[in-house]
């Protein structure tokens, strides 16, 4: 082959390999449609089931009611979200909590799964306990008014999912948040405040329909209204129920 042929080529190939190059790095990043940007606000958030670990280390000290708070050091909890309904479920503690949409009203139950008990909330006694969130608080995990109180980052894909990242402080507690935006679940959220560490960490995630644990059945459980707890004041029961109430609100 003469010396002018093999030239050729050389610069030839040269060249196609600087083109791929040069449109390898001029390319936009190709993410899957499957994981669309969604916004936090929406109504009709997707339907997803997830698995979290809360850890904490210290104590809280309640301001409102001036009294110290302790919890479990860590506990794994299960999440399932619908249009219509929320569930949280602490099979470590045997307790789990559903969230029902009745038109406008919010009902609320606290399930005891080794009891095969529950207390149900009516939209007037979670205002009385002033606890009585937003839909999409539930939904979410997170109140949207703390995120627009922190400074958000831009989107980035992490693992190939899209995040947004939140940091500030509010009153006297530092916040880190990680939202994944394809599904509007938290992945990270850690509040601190001094001598109080809360850390929630996402652990898996799946659309609702593909999630590998279902929640507990509760059919045929006993359901006491937490407006008639009173007449049961010396149920074992009732009485556990009563020394845990102003303390399981919360996650």
């Amino acid at each position: 082959m003469s010396k002018i042929i093999i030239q050729i080529l050389i610069k030839l190939t040269a060249f196609v390999i600087l083109t791929f190059l040069a449109a390898c790095s001029g390319a936009p990043v190709s993410h899957s449609a499957a994981n669309k940007i969604i916004d936090l606000s929406s109504a009709s958030l997707p339907t997803v089931a997830a698995e979290f670990t809360t850890t904490r280390e210290g104590e809280e000290h309640d301001h409102e009611h001036d009294d110290q708070q302790t919890h479990a050091d860590k506990v794994t909890w299960r999440f399932w979200r619908d249009t219509q309904q929320i569930n949280i479920e602490r099979p470590q503690l045997g307790m789990g909590e559903l969230w029902q949409r009745d038109g406008q009203a919010v009902i609320h139950r606290k399930l005891y799964h080794a009891d095969k008990r529950a207390i149900e909330f009516q939209e007037d006694d979670l205002r009385m306990l002033d606890a009585s969130p937003t839909w999409q608080k539930l939904a979410l995990l997170l109140d949207q008014k703390l995120l627009e109180q922190l400074t958000a980052s831009d989107i980035e894909w992490t693992d190939g999912y899209p995040t947004r990242e939140y940091q500030g402080k509010v009153a006297k507690t530092e916040w880190h948040i990680v939202m994944r935006m394809d599904l509007g679940v938290p992945m990270l959220i850690e509040r601190q405040q001094e001598g109080f560490l809360e850390r929630t960490e996402l652990l898996n995630a799946y659309a609702l329909n593909s999630a590998p644990w279902q929640p507990t059945a509760s059919t045929g459980y006993d359901i006491i209204d937490f407006a008639d707890l009173g007449d049961k004041e010396y149920d074992p029961f009732v009485i556990k129920v009563q020394a845990q109430m102003g303390h399981d609100h919360h996650h």
